[in-house]
């Protein structure tokens, strides 16, 4: 599998284990309660996942992508606060895939990478506090080593040192945990074979995020947004009280709509958690400014200060967060623009339960992660009875989504290659309203054309709205019975009409029980379940036209009709 031609299929791959590792492992780790184990962890995790996953696979542009997708599986989650670890996994992504543009696909590359990606936490994390907090808690910080105490002991920048020790211990990380992948992903590439690897369910479309949720939309999303950015940004040009004043209007507008925010704000270690950081803040503030004396009013001024900013932006993310997986703004997320994503993200989300249940049973080696991603990567191998080989194709997608291209280009590959070729494809036609009016039959390999239906020839065969052409459905029958042995056979299309036993149905029991060489078959995503069942196909190979490439598929037909 050439993944250079298809990134995204390799990031749909390691963003999904990515995500399910996340699940499983952070779960356990929440569970230890100490501050910044989790997250370092699974930053770790993520970059041996990714490395591990680019040198089996191999690949540009994968890392940002498979970022992406892991962030997208973060809308399952039952939390309504998400928002932070989507930014935090594509941050971490886009910090991968700078260290290899800096330095190359190379050991150095995904090292500095890395290191890069677990920076990402502390600076994420500073970020967000400073978010949460302002800057406040940066003064409260440095207030600390100001403290008479402490001051006549400590230098004037002496409040860098434990800075600059915790980014060499998290660069050191990340770069330790980019060879781990390195390393890793060398000894699984060679024990699997990269051609087998296939994403097993295919996407029929994008799917809402929260097909449960209420109808939300970009509009409310974009107000959060727009809100949160105001809010912070005016504290110092207004009057603390009307800014306090507005602060508290939002908390009240958003308990009213959001019901994931009231039980947020219902929970005791949501209020306490803000209460401690933002008296100790405030205490730290006044004692750094004012050395040993503390003025209590002060101290209870900034402490309401602090309060209501920090409860007004965990409010705002949890509120753009609950947007973001709402029906309106998920709408948008199927249009051209995000289309590969949008099928990443499904192939993905079908994917997520079994990788959860395997990780889930070996939860305990999460902490050796190498066997576990192995054993994952093959959850997408398609298994091949080494007596019969895989040599039924079916390429699939919804309607005009581009199969009768994808046959083309095939027979296009495989003409080059020499190979016998039999069959038929089916050309579509357009009226001038541009409707389906109708379909050419191009025979295999003489190329022969023939309108074979269209719906205005009334004496013709009518099945449903189209009259098929009795001239043409023979010629069909003659390519798919008159076939040599090791030819590749094109079958374009199979669906209802053949479920229903009409049209080609026949000739296509003949050819599965006889033929010898490879047949690719065009199905509807809608249809594949049923013609499977209908036929008794077990061994095959199910290719999204829009997703995957013909090369690669092209590849497997040409070692199975070289070697049968």
């Amino acid at each position: 599998m050439q993944q250079q031609n298809n990134p995204w299929q390799t990031a749909t791959i390691l963003g999904s284990i990515w995500g399910a590792f996340e699940i499983v492992a952070g779960s356990l780790l929440h569970n230890v309660g100490v501050p910044m184990v989790a997250g370092t962890f699974l930053s770790a995790l993520g970059v041996i996942i990714l490395v591990s996953g680019v040198r089996v696979f191999g690949g540009q542009g994968v890392f940002w992508r498979a970022a992406l997708v892991c962030a997208a599986l973060k809308t399952v989650s039952p939390s309504p606060v998400i928002l932070s670890p989507m930014l935090g996994i594509t941050i971490e992504g886009l910090l991968m895939e700078l260290g290899v543009l800096l330095a190359g696909t190379n050991i150095i590359g995904y090292a500095i990478g890395g290191g890069l990606a677990l920076l990402s936490v502390l600076a994420f994390k500073l970020f967000r506090l400073i978010m949460i907090y302002g800057v406040d808690i940066i003064e409260a910080y440095k207030s600390i080593f100001n403290i008479p105490i402490l001051s006549g002991i400590t230098e004037s920048k002496s409040y860098l040192i434990p800075v600059i020790l915790f980014i060499l211990i998290y660069f050191i990380i990340g770069a330790f945990a980019a060879y781990t992948g390195y390393k890793g992903g060398n000894r699984i590439k060679s024990k699997i074979n990269v051609d087998n690897i296939r994403l097993i369910k295919q996407a029929n479309g994008f799917k809402p995020l929260n097909p449960s949720g209420y109808k939300g939309g970009v509009t409310f999303l974009l107000f959060h947004i727009a809100w949160l950015t105001v809010f912070i940004f005016i504290k110092n040009y207004v009057n603390p009280i009307y800014w306090l004043s507005g602060g508290i209007l939002y908390l009240m507008l958003c308990l009213l709509r959001y019901g994931r925010v009231r039980q947020l704000m219902s929970r005791p270690t949501f209020w306490i958690t803000i209460i401690i950081i933002s008296a100790i803040s405030s205490v730290f503030i006044q004692l750094g400014k004012d050395g040993s004396s503390i003025q209590v009013y002060k101290i209870l001024e900034n402490s309401l200060i602090i309060l209501v900013r920090a409860s007004v932006v965990l409010v705002a993310f949890a509120c753009i967060s609950i947007e973001m997986m709402s029906k309106g703004v998920s709408r948008h997320f199927g249009n051209s623009k995000f289309l590969p994503l949008a099928k990443s993200y499904n192939q993905a989300h079908h994917a997520l339960p079994h990788l959860l249940a395997t990780l889930k049973k070996d939860s305990r080696k999460v902490f050796q992660p190498i066997p576990l991603i192995e054993k994952m990567f093959t959850h997408f191998t398609y298994e091949s009875n080494s007596a019969y080989p895989n040599k039924i194709f079916i390429i699939t997608g919804d309607r005009q989504s581009g199969k009768t291209t994808f046959m083309k280009e095939m027979v296009a590959l495989i003409e080059k290659e020499e190979i016998p070729l039999a069959g038929f494809i089916a050309e579509g036609l357009w009226d001038n309203n541009q409707q389906r009016s109708g379909f050419n039959l191009v025979t295999l390999p003489k190329k022969e054309s023939i309108l074979l239906c269209d719906r205005t020839t009334k004496e013709w065969l009518q099945f449903h709205s189209f009259f098929f052409n009795p001239t043409a459905i023979r010629l069909g029958k003659n390519a798919l019975q008159n076939t040599q042995a090791n030819a590749v056979v094109f079958v374009d299309e199979i669906g209802k009409f053949e479920l229903e036993g009409k049209l080609w149905a026949d000739d296509l029991s003949t050819l599965l029980s006889t033929h010898n060489g490879p047949i690719v078959l065009s199905i509807r995503n809608i249809y594949i379940d049923e013609v499977k069942q209908r036929w008794n196909l077990t061994n095959v190979i199910v290719v999204d036209a829009s997703t995957e490439c013909p090369e690669d598929i092209c590849k497997q037909i040409v070692r199975v009709t070289t070697n049968p």
